[in-house]
């Protein structure tokens, strides 16, 4: 792993100093590549590009894909047969598995399903050491200067990544297979589930005392506030943001509590490290590895500067799952000039699901935030919900829309998703918020749908 890594990291590095052309050129040389990878070994793909010309010369020319789609064709969409969705499900429903290897090849990631359907993603050894170099070249070297270095050696570099466990998710499944694969450093991270309640969280955090501070945008923010209230007291030198939308006044809020600098990433399940922002906060993307199209919602081209309906992705590098012009959900804007970071990468912006923090009072009064990324979890990872929304319509009442499965019991559903936020709210000593399982559907924005809403027009 280590020879291909180091590859891999002098190759990103050298192409990022090359300029625009060079960036191109690998997306010219990578894509046919992939296509007729794709053709000659997925029965899915061979079928879907039976009427397409042998060499494709315009990505367009390319029809797009979706999730439902490619987890409907699961077993025709891999390219190993020792991969089948059954028992790719049974090797899920081990959670002692987070971060080892499908069949001793694969990483595994699951969705939380904000689109309406959850899938399932692997990734091969060569993608996996793609990821590792471009989060070393791209995320990690650029931050680390004088003033970052030496204060997070004096820490032993520790981080701590509040983040989704419990299951196979992007942000967990990453940190347990870096552990696994090099226990140093990685033996120095600490990974704390965002569904604990805060004043656990906040103890963990003052005994670890992390050098790096890494989670979901929500999650930094209500750690800000902890801190300006006094009962968190850590001092990071990086804190990293990514999984959700952060806009700039949570960054200017988060920075402000903890007095370092907010740096921000953009990935995927589908492709986990797609972009980092450079030090005028603007997001550059990985475009030598991945393509992304901003669409509308016929999926044409969306002109630079506009926000897209959609953006498709293609994954130059991933064999076992091609990902070929995927319909990901995301609203993004491609910046219309290049950036003055000098960065050749494409700039741009990422404008996606926006969550927000529901406050709710105690019995006795004391105000408890909920995170909108514990709480999106709890509801969509109910055996048999599609998908899922809670919306805060009164200060003690939650309604809760959901879409079953086709064919579960949609009472039996409510019910075992009732069970599940009961069990949550009371961890937080909120046992007495009312639920209403609400008859209209979960309301989608730009094709992501908002996990939590807070909606007291009527009170």
């Amino acid at each position: 792993m280590y020879p291909r890594l180091v590859g891999l990291a002098w190759e990103a590095w050298r192409t990022g100093r090359r300029g625009q052309a060079a960036v191109g050129a690998c997306q010219q040389a990578r894509l046919p590549n992939l296509v007729q990878f794709a053709r000659a070994h997925s029965p899915f793909y061979r079928e879907l590009y039976r009427n397409l010309p042998e060499d494709i010369v315009d990505l367009r020319q390319i029809p797009p894909v979706t999730k439902p789609q490619l987890m409907a064709n699961f077993d025709d969409w891999v390219t190993d047969s020792a991969v089948t969705l059954a028992r790719v499900r049974d090797f899920l429903a081990d959670k002692s598995r987070v971060g080892k290897r499908y069949v001793d090849r694969y990483m595994v990631m699951t969705t939380s399903g904000v689109t309406g359907e959850r899938g399932i993603f692997l990734h091969d050894r060569d993608a996996v050491a793609l990821y590792r170099a471009l989060t070393f070249v791209r995320g990690w070297l650029p931050r680390m200067n004088t003033n970052v270095m030496w204060p997070a050696l004096k820490k032993s570099n520790r981080l701590a990544a509040l983040v989704t466990v419990g299951g196979h998710y992007g942000g967990a499944t990453i940190m347990e297979a870096a552990r696994q694969d090099h226990p140093w450093p990685f033996n120095r991270i600490k990974v704390l589930s965002v569904l604990r309640p805060l004043p656990e969280l906040v103890r963990e955090l003052n005994s670890f005392q992390p050098a790096q501070l890494v989670s979901y945008p929500s999650a930094l923010l209500l750690m800000a506030m902890e801190q300006l209230a006094g009962r968190l007291q850590i001092h990071p030198v990086i804190v990293s943001s990514g999984g959700d939308w952060l806009g700039p006044s949570m960054r200017q809020q988060i920075e402000a509590a903890f007095r370092c600098p907010v740096h921000e990433n953009y990935g995927a399940s589908e492709f986990p490290p797609l972009a980092w922002d450079c030090c005028l906060g603007k997001l550059h993307l990985s475009a030598d590895w991945a393509i992304l199209e901003p669409v509308d919602s016929a999926y044409r081209p969306v002109s630079p500067g506009q926000p897209s309906y959609s953006v498709l992705l293609t994954n130059l590098v991933n064999r076992v799952q091609p990902i070929i012009r995927y319909d990901l959900g995301d609203t993004v804007v491609a910046e219309r000039e290049p950036c003055l970071c000098g960065n050749p990468l494409p700039a741009i912006r990422v404008e996606g699901r926006r969550d927000e923090i529901l406050y709710l009072e105690t019995a006795r009064g004391k105000v408890v935030p909920l995170q909108p990324t514990a709480l999106g979890r709890v509801l969509n990872e109910t055996p048999g919900v599609r998908v899922a929304q809670v919306v805060q319509t009164r200060p003690s009442v939650l309604n809760v829309r959901m879409e079953a499965l086709s064919g579960a019991d949609k009472e039996r559903v409510w019910q075992a998703m009732a069970d599940r936020l009961r069990d949550y709210l009371s961890a937080h000593d909120l046992a007495h918020i009312t639920l209403v399982c609400d008859p209209a559907p979960p309301v989608r924005e730009s094709g992501k749908l908002p996990r939590v809403v807070r909606d007291l027009r009527g009170n």
